[in-house]
């Protein structure tokens, strides 16, 4: 519990530096690794589709929705094409600025969030683990790109406001407009009503009443589900990068549990508070803890990106050998929530158990801490130092394929700075005349820089 409430002013200040926080550390990586090159599917749904529409005139509301493999990206959509009509060019570039921003708010929510209910000093403490929660490094790939981050921020929403507070017409409201807002941002979108579903189930389990209550839980998010199923897209082309065996499957689902370790053999230690803390609920062996049932909720929707995740593309190759950069947003919250449950459990030892309690939370805490800077250094030594070393090669790499429209420009190259594993897609973007005056900076360099494009440059540094 809250150990004095804050002033009208001081409430944001702690969400407030966790965003301010969160966007420098972002621009950080922006600034020196970023570049206005698109990169892969970019191409396609702007390049090739989304501006060329609008040029002609011919962009409907329903374009702004139509699924891109099993997503839906209406968010993503009205950001780019606000951004290249305010700035009469497409800049990825200026794009990145813009998503850091709402990257970093989803960040200073998840601090209100898990803070709501703690005294001052925990808060503050929640909102330092945010914070390293959501250090760039090790989300590289949402950071230099950024196309999944609106449905972060509204599943978050979804699950704070349907399911970890009292029930009233106004939040029910609110939430059903973030779920079906979730949705309609990214294919986990329909995994937040999942995960509340799952909710009603635990508290039915844990109250053993299934009433009133439980109805006021579960229909909420039985109806964001259905819309989901609704608007649920099947790729028939992705259908060879699923788990195809029982082993393919759990592999792939307990080495996204196991992040930042990546070793499917670490999940179980890694999440053993968060198991703790939910079975003695379940159990009726302790109560829950202030905040607490958004800390849950936030780990449950993780587990459920984690375990549609391993269903949708454990039969592939990058799951195979570790957990791609483009989840981590997703996944961070598991280990947060973890870290969560370590404390309510040192916190509620018995006296006679509690040095033994705070010795096993500290080698937990020492495990966690080495997979993160395992991975850190992993990722630092392979991504970020020989892009802020040489941010340009995939510039040099593009503009040369723009002189010669040779393929063989591309041959041998890393996959990061390659634009498009096709190269016809990115060439047919290059040479639609529709789009010849609006391409990014780098792509034009005789042609004058958009405003926003200046201001993204000044404030980037560059």
């Amino acid at each position: 519990m809250s150990d004095a409430a804050p002033s009208k002013t001081g409430r944001w200040r702690l969400p407030a530096a966790v965003f301010g926080a969160v966007l420098a550390l972002q621009l950080w990586l922006v600034a020196g690794a970023g570049t206005d090159i698109p990169f892969y599917d970019q191409w396609e749904i702007e390049g090739g589709q989304l501006y060329p529409a609008w040029i002609d005139g011919r962009l409907h509301a329903a374009d702004l929705v139509r699924p891109v493999n099993e997503h839906r990206l209406l968010w993503s959509n009205l950001l780019n094409l606000g951004l290249f009509v305010l700035n009469g060019q497409w800049d990825p570039l200026l794009q990145l600025v813009v998503v850091a921003g709402v990257r970093a708010a989803s960040a200073a929510a998840l601090a209100v969030m898990a803070g709501a209910a703690l005294s001052r000093n925990d808060r503050r403490v929640a909102a330092g683990a945010v914070v390293l929660a959501f250090l760039p490094h090790l989300a590289w790939h949402n950071v230099l790109w950024g196309i999944e981050t609106f449905v972060l921020i509204f599943s978050l929403l979804t699950l704070w406001l349907l399911g970890a507070g009292r029930t009233s017409p106004g939040r029910t409201v609110a939430g059903l407009l973030a779920g079906v807002a979730a949705l309609l941002a990214m294919g986990p979108g329909i995994l937040a009503p999942a995960a509340l579903l799952g909710w009603a189930a635990f508290r039915v389990v844990e109250t053993r009443r299934l009433d009133a209550a439980a109805w006021r839980l579960a229909w909420p998010p039985l109806l964001l589900f259905a819309a989901g199923l609704a608007l649920r897209v099947s790729v028939p082309g992705h259908a060879g990068l699923g788990a195809t065996t029982v082993e393919q499957f759990l592999a792939a689902f307990f080495r996204l549990l196991s992040w930042p370790h990546g070793l499917p053999l670490a999940a179980g230690l890694m999440n053993l508070p968060l198991l703790l803390v939910a079975a003695g609920r379940l159990g009726r062996r302790r109560r829950a803890a202030a905040g607490e049932d958004f800390i849950l909720l936030a780990a449950g929707w993780s587990v459920t990106v984690a375990l549609a995740t391993a269903l949708a593309r454990g039969g592939g190759d990058e799951l195979a050998v570790g957990v791609p950069s483009r989840y981590v947003d997703f996944l961070v919250l598991l280990p947060l929530a973890n870290v969560w449950c370590v404390v309510a459990l040192v916190r509620e030892a018995a006296p006679r158990w509690r040095s033994s309690v705070r010795l096993t939370a500290a080698a937990w805490g020492v495990f966690l801490f080495a997979g993160w800077l395992a991975l850190s250094a992993q990722v630092m030594r392979g991504i970020i130092r020989p892009r802020l070393h040489d941010r340009e090669a995939p510039v040099r790499l593009v503009r040369e394929f723009q002189r010669t429209r040779d393929p063989a420009v591309f041959a041998g190259q890393p996959r990061l700075l390659v634009p498009h594993p096709q190269p016809a897609i990115v060439l047919a973007v290059l040479e639609d005349p529709r789009v010849a005056g609006h391409l990014p900076p780098s792509l034009q360099p005789a042609r004058p820089l958009g405003p926003l494009s200046r201001a993204a440059r000044t404030l980037l540094g560059r």
